[in-house]
């Protein structure tokens, strides 16, 4: 990271004036010079809003800054003043380099003109010469994955082909400063995955100004974070710290008074001979928080990479007692990831592994073989089948749509050439949860919760 700033703001503020009725407008356009003509003191019949009020912060070059906050906090404004959109009431904006930004959906854009049109005039705004623009085209194209639409009128688009286009067009713009404000949150699972993979690619040479409601994305993403809060910068530091604070505030609100309803034990839930595996699974899957989760088919076209040497054929979770492939899973039941796959090359020593992701990419879990098979590593011909098995608990899932990487590589995961890499090879879909925080809940053996008699009490102090 540079010492060089990107964005400098100094004492920046927005302030808007209000007005309670219509014709309170007019009066101070007319009412207050006369007065002054008058030599009395002048009325005032609005009132200021600070929509933005003395924020300071520097940028700097290669530095991904997170921007969290309420509704109304101020972000959008912010984000819109240093773009340009809007002009300061007071303060400055200084910026260095190339900006390309994502603001609210279809700014930018002409509802009339084709997807094709639009490309057009959005990179045009952005900076791109027209002589630029041809040579990228196809590539904006590509990205976008919009297919025939791109010759249809805008205003024929679904919001997230909209989003699809507009990010397509930043991507190639050959930016310095790349501001996103919150548009991928209604874009598909995997072309907000394959957005963030670009992000994560870009902010290796350039600046993110990023903002989310998503206090996750700002952790996996951002280096530094602001968390704005009516205008003003309540917290500016490290992700972690702007978000714990902002999550502390955000619950505060929602604290209410627990007093004690007498002596008897609150709520225990207590173990059988043969627990189960989640002391709370009989309770859950009776109610609308059953953890149902459906799992889509493999994509064998899936995007990825690597040399070839191998090629995945199937990746699939499987009931492992029943040999059934699945097509729906309820969290915390035991699973099975089968991973089949054909050599094209000699493998001396075959590492395959999984992960599972969310809609931005955060890694939630995975595993490889390594491990498993290092005391005996496996080898395998040229025209040869082999299959991995990984045998887990599923965790339970937040509400959402999660994807799978599967890979096949030759050596160790320190040391490894990639055969072959596969983006979202499966989809997904968690329909309902009992897990409201965190990025996935786990099975619990045992929860209780009771009072300690007097000798416990004493034993205990």
């Amino acid at each position: 990271m540079s010492s060089e700033w990107a964005i400098r703001v100094s004492h920046l503020s927005k302030t808007y004036r209000l007005y309670d009725r219509p014709r309170d407008r007019g009066k101070q356009w007319i009412i207050p010079p006369l007065q002054k003509c008058l030599g009395r003191s002048p009325s005032q019949y609005y009132r200021d809003v600070h929509a933005i009020d003395d924020v300071s912060f520097e940028v700097l070059k290669g530095e991904t800054l997170g921007i969290i906050g309420r509704n109304g906090s101020g972000k959008s404004t912010l984000l819109q003043l240093i773009v340009g959109i809007l002009s300061p009431t007071s303060g400055t904006i200084e910026t260095n380099g190339r900006i390309a930004a994502l603001l609210e959906l279809g700014a930018g854009f002409h509802p009339e003109f084709t997807g094709r049109e639009n490309v057009f005039l959005n990179a045009t705004l952005l900076g791109l010469s027209r002589g630029e623009l041809e040579t990228q085209l196809d590539e904006i194209l590509r990205f976008a994955e919009i297919g025939a639409a791109i010759d249809q009128p805008l205003k024929t688009y679904s919001s997230g082909m909209v989003v699809r286009l507009a990010f397509s067009v930043i991507a190639h713009v050959k930016a310095d400063i790349l501001i996103i404000d919150e548009a991928l949150a209604v874009g598909d699972a995997f072309f907000v995955q394959k957005c963030m993979r670009f992000l994560r690619t870009f902010r290796e040479r350039g600046t993110v100004l990023f903002v989310s409601h998503d206090s996750a994305a700002i952790l996996n993403f951002c280096h530094r974070a602001l968390w704005l809060e009516k205008g003003h910068i309540q917290v500016a530091g490290s992700a972690k710290l702007a978000v714990e604070r902002y999550l502390a505030s955000t619950h505060q609100a929602d604290i209410v008074s627990i007093h004690d309803e007498g002596e008897h034990p609150v709520g225990a839930l207590k173990q059988t001979k043969v627990p189960p595996r989640d002391m709370r699974l009989d309770l859950i899957n009776q109610s609308n928080l059953r953890n149902d989760i459906e799992v889509f088919s493999f994509k064998g076209d899936a995007r990825g990479f690597g040399t070839g040497g191998a090629r995945i054929v199937s990746a699939s979770l499987f009931d492992q007692a029943a040999g059934q492939e699945l097509s729906w899973v309820i969290g915390g039941e035991p699973v099975c990831v089968v991973i089949e796959f054909v050599a094209s090359v000699s493998i001396r020593r075959a590492v395959v592994g999984f992960f599972i992701k969310d809609r931005l990419g955060q890694i939630l879990f995975g595993e490889n073989t390594h491990l498993a098979t290092n005391a005996s590593s496996i080898s395998i011909d040229a025209g040869e089948k082999a299959v991995a098995y990984f045998s887990f608990h599923m965790p339970i899932l937040p509400q959402g749509i999660y994807s799978a990487d599967v890979a096949v590589a030759d050596g160790t995961p320190s040391d490894n050439r990639q055969l072959q890499w596969l983006h979202d090879a499966f989809k997904l879909e968690s329909r309902a949860s009992s897990t409201s925080t965190g990025l996935v809940g786990i099975p619990f053996e045992k929860i209780e919760l009771r009072k300690l008699c007097w000798a416990e009490h004493v034993q205990a102090s």
